[in-house]
């Protein structure tokens, strides 16, 4: 059975104790070969700006590898990944980022691709040959002449 495969984006965050370009670069990695060891094929990696060390919106307490305690992060360093996955993957995908001490929040979502526009259908009666009618044209004067009697109409009525 052919498995689905899927187009993903995801968004991590690495805690700021991995300051350096070679811890940052470890962790991305990383990440990188959990999907590649799932099947996945990651096609994109960015991590320039926008992306990259950030302020957060609000603090975040988590367990870092090594510590007993919870630890409080006020900023963190984002990265975006595009990738392929069979779409039962998934689930252990996630598994695996929960346990990764490297990433402090991530997000998944799937990618939608989106068919071409539909394409105009002809009606029942061009398909037959019969030519739709066609609407009448409006004639504005027309229209005009009668809101004239409507209005000399109701000046006859004050009038009494």
């Amino acid at each position: 059975m052919r498995e689905r495969r899927r187009n993903y984006e995801l968004l991590f965050i690495i805690p700021p104790i991995r300051i350096g370009d070679e811890e940052i670069g470890n962790a991305i990695e990383r990440v990188a070969q959990t999907i590649a060891n799932l099947g996945g094929t990651v096609t994109e990696i960015n991590h320039a700006p926008p992306w990259g060390r950030r302020k957060f919106a609000y603090p975040i307490r988590a367990y870092i590898e090594g510590e007993a305690s919870r630890r409080v992060f006020t900023e963190g360093y984002y990265v975006l990944v595009h990738f392929q996955m069979a779409a039962d993957r998934i689930a252990e995908l996630e598994r695996l980022l929960k346990l990764n001490d490297s990433v402090l929040r991530y997000m998944l979502t799937l990618i939608e691709t989106r068919s071409p526009a539909p394409v105009a259908v002809k009606s029942a009666e061009a398909r037959d040959g019969v030519e739709p009618e066609e609407a009448e044209e409006f004639d504005e004067d027309e229209d005009e002449d009668e809101d004239a009697e409507y209005v000399e109409a109701d000046e006859e009525t004050d009038d009494d």
